[in-house]
């Protein structure tokens, strides 16, 4: 349904025009600050979310293999293809890729803004993220635990 892309001089434009609902952008940075942090850290792992040949997300991943850490640092789905299935289909592909480039992954975590109303939360719960009643700065830390 879904594959993560590189991000190329041939597609970057339509990636950097993905964007979220206006009551969502507090919560994810824009796709073009994403690219630009993941292109000065090490362990950043970057790519444009397609269905078919049309871009519909981004998602970026710290696999931070020294300290044993697998993150999901920045995801989004562009607000005309919220509601499809793209973000199911995104994060369990993810959890895929993570566990195929590093077998012995036993956690992944996340963190999100919370929300009153419209949150993220619910969605990552659906899908297996448990809230560890910790925080990062002023967002919620959630995990997810391979079988």
């Amino acid at each position: 349904m879904v594959a993560f892309r590189e991000i190329t001089k041939e597609n970057y434009r339509a990636v950097f025009k993905l964007t979220v609902y206006d009551h969502q952008k507090d919560q994810v940075a824009t796709n073009m600050q994403s690219v630009a942090v993941g292109h000065y850290n090490e362990t950043a792992w970057f790519k444009a979310i397609y269905h078919e040949e049309e871009p519909v997300g981004f998602i970026m991943l710290d696999l931070n293999t020294s300290k044993d850490e697998f993150w999901v640092w920045r995801f989004m789905i562009d607000k005309n293809h919220q509601g499809k299935g793209y973000g199911k289909a995104a994060i369990n592909l993810a959890k895929q890729v993570i566990k195929e480039m590093h077998p012995n992954v036993t956690k992944i975590f996340l963190s999100y803004v919370p929300k009153e109303k419209d949150g993220s939360d619910g969605f990552y719960k659906k899908l297996g993220f448990i809230d560890t009643g910790k925080k990062t700065g002023d967002e919620v830390l959630m995990r997810y635990d391979y079988e």
